[in-house]
């Protein structure tokens, strides 16, 4: 059948009161039901919803969101190891030693541990922005008419929840601790005669600041790469 416009909207509408947790989710159920309806000559609309329906019921669609957000979390992690040792590739190795440099100079231009701290804050958090902002910007519209998803629901990207710190990506949390915690506490312990020249910019401390920072970048750049390159796997009925 040929669906008008009043019917795509119904046809929204019917998929929304599902309460489908993710945008993926939600659009692969949408299209399954809409090429559903578009090959069906014989059977009116309702008839097919109602057909459908008996597969594709709220605890299936709950259920296939639960699976697919597993599914994005396990190849989070796996990617997160490939674009962390991909790093200190021949073709890579540039962005290390950039990176290092960097973290080497910090010492040098950057005299308080409050400064370091707040600058660090911004990076990680710009960071989180910017990937978030990309899922949303680089998934496939298709021939979906978005504006119908927020009416009753407003579905989320199951990308933006992948990232659960697990295996390798544990090291982006951990590192970011070690480094936060003295910072923390030189900000909030020291006086403003101490803050002038701060341990974690004195030997051999020094060291270790440059080389957390160092790893701090490496991994913000591993964890973008992997949130706005992760591949989609597209929902498929069992």
């Amino acid at each position: 059948m040929k669906l008008t416009e009043k019917d795509i909207e119904k046809l929204h509408y019917h998929i929304n009161a599902k309460h489908i947790e993710y945008i993926e989710i939600r659009d692969e159920i949408l299209d399954h039901y809409q090429t559903a309806l578009e090959s069906q000559e014989e059977k009116s609309m309702e008839e097919v919803l109602k057909d459908l329906d008996q597969t594709f019921t709220i605890g299936f669609c709950r259920q296939a969101g639960r699976d697919y957000l597993s599914s994005l979390k396990k190849e989070y992690t796996i990617r997160y190891k490939q674009e962390l040792f991909s790093l200190f590739t021949t073709k890579n190795l540039w962005i290390t030693l950039l990176i290092l440099a960097i973290a080497i100079s910090i010492p040098s231009w950057i005299k308080n541990g409050g400064t370091l701290m707040h600058l660090l804050n911004i990076i990680v958090l710009s960071a989180m922005s910017i990937e978030n902002w990309i899922i949303s910007r680089s998934y496939p519209n298709k021939k979906h008419k978005h504006h119908y998803r927020s009416i009753d629901d407003k579905p989320i990207f199951a990308h933006t929840k992948a990232d659960t710190p697990n295996g390798y990506a544990l090291l982006h949390a951990i590192t970011l601790i070690l480094i936060m915690v003295p910072l923390l506490f030189i900000h909030g312990f020291y006086t403003d005669e101490m803050m002038k020249h701060p341990i974690v910019f004195e030997p051999p401390y020094l060291y270790a600041t440059v080389i957390g920072v160092w790893f701090l970048l490496l991994l913000t750049i591993v964890r973008f790469r992997v949130k706005t390159t992760l591949s989609k796997p597209r929902f498929r009925q069992t």
